[in-house]
């Protein structure tokens, strides 16, 4: 009978998902699922916007020395737990509640996590950290496949209970029939990081995280229907990828491509698929592939950030990280005008928002969102995949 059961319900989710996702490029049947969504580009319908209320610098471990830059070590070793600048992360808040606005002008549904105090010391058995960061950046800790939902194990000890912000969230998907899908949840123990010698230390090993246990940012992921592009970083191990690739299952192929970035971390500044066909990307990292073989590829112009803004987290490649509403619509930084200019000359419609201290917490259009609900279904656009998936 418990079999029959779970046949029926299984029976009755494929039709759901087969009614929202008919074809690639169908609208999507918002009754019938909870997430619904495959690539980085179709038509947007709803759509997770991430705060940075109350976030903190993130404790200090050596690890960290990888990604971030060095003129903000000092902030994780001596201020880690407390406040970021007052003034500034209001101002980014401000730009955050700008945009679930300008979104919802395009039609699109927007929701928002939870408040939680992200200062609170924590600790495991193993360790212990001055605090947590915030919840402005939910690319990095949930990906939706489908009608599923990745929650992903992050490296970085500070960021251990981030998905508590989105708490609410998961459960409500889940009760409204979407797959949540957890990665085990990992030690974090010091057998999983290498030491660094120094972010550019020849003597270093290559990547900040061992094979030690599965461990993965979302952001080191992109979705292009059938086909999942990764890359190996500071923050994501090939277990972890082996860890998505076998939870996704046969339905889907996930490859893992080289880019030339000695400080990786998350895919989304190296890479941005806009609309089938097309990539935007990071002329310094980008390492072409045979996947993208008949693709247009634009060179993203340089930043117009100015050299003195404060950026605690990435570089100022952060400027290609735009959100695609539509395979002709992207939101783009109001004041990176070359990269505005590019993609009106390639056939799209920007939609300029300001964005600039945002850009200081290590992220921006892509990075602070998380497409949930998108027209379409599963198509096929890449090339071959044999000599990158493993």
């Amino acid at each position: 009978m418990e079999r029959e059961q779970e046949r029926e319900r299984t029976r009755a989710r494929a039709d759901a998902i087969g009614r929202a996702t008919a074809r690639p490029g169908e609208e999507v049947d918002l009754s019938a699922v909870a997430l619904n969504s495959y690539t980085e580009w179709d038509p947007l319908r709803e759509v997770v916007v991430g705060s940075l209320s109350g976030g903190v610098f993130p404790g200090w471990q050596e690890s960290l020395a990888h990604t971030l830059p060095e003129s903000a070590w000092r902030n994780s070793k001596e201020e880690g737990g407390l406040p970021f600048p007052a003034a500034h992360l209001k101002a980014a808040e401000e730009e955050l509640d700008a945009l679930a606005e300008v979104l919802e002008g395009e039609g699109i549904s927007v929701v928002r996590p939870d408040a939680v105090n992200h200062a609170r010391p924590f600790r495991t058995p193993h360790w212990e950290s001055a605090g947590g960061l915030y919840a402005g950046m939910p690319r990095d800790l949930l990906m939706v496949v489908g009608d599923a939902v990745i929650e992903a194990p992050m490296s970085w000890r500070c960021r251990y209970h981030e998905g508590d912000a989105f708490r609410t969230l998961l459960k409500s998907w889940f009760r409204r029939g979407a797959r949540w899908m957890p990665a085990p949840r990992p030690q974090l123990t010091d057998e999983l990081y290498q030491t660094p010698g120094g972010a550019d230390s020849p003597d270093r090993e290559r990547w900040a995280v061992t094979e030690f246990e599965p461990v993965f940012d979302a952001a080191d992921f992109l979705r292009f229907g059938q086909d999942i592009v990764v890359q190996r970083s500071h923050v994501t191990n090939d277990f972890g990828i082996d860890w998505v690739r076998r939870a996704l299952g046969p339905e889907f192929t996930v490859s893992v491509i080289e880019t030339d970035d000695p400080h990786a971390m998350h895919i989304d500044a190296t890479l941005a698929p806009l609309a089938p066909g097309k990539l935007l990307v990071n002329p310094e990292r980008y390492v072409p592939h045979t996947l993208f073989e008949g693709w247009e590829i634009l060179p993203a112009p340089a930043p117009t950030l100015p050299s003195d803004w404060p950026m605690y987290f990435c570089s100022p490649w952060v400027s290609m990280n735009v959100l695609s509403l539509d395979p002709e619509t992207v939101v783009v930084e109001r004041q990176e005008q070359p990269l505005i200019d590019a993609l009106t000359a390639w056939g799209f419609r920007c939609v300029p928002v300001d964005f600039r201290h945002v850009y200081s917490f290590g992220g921006s259009f892509h990075c602070v969102t998380l497409d949930t609900v998108r027209d379409g279904g599963p198509g096929k656009y890449l090339g071959s995949t044999e000599s990158s998936t493993r």
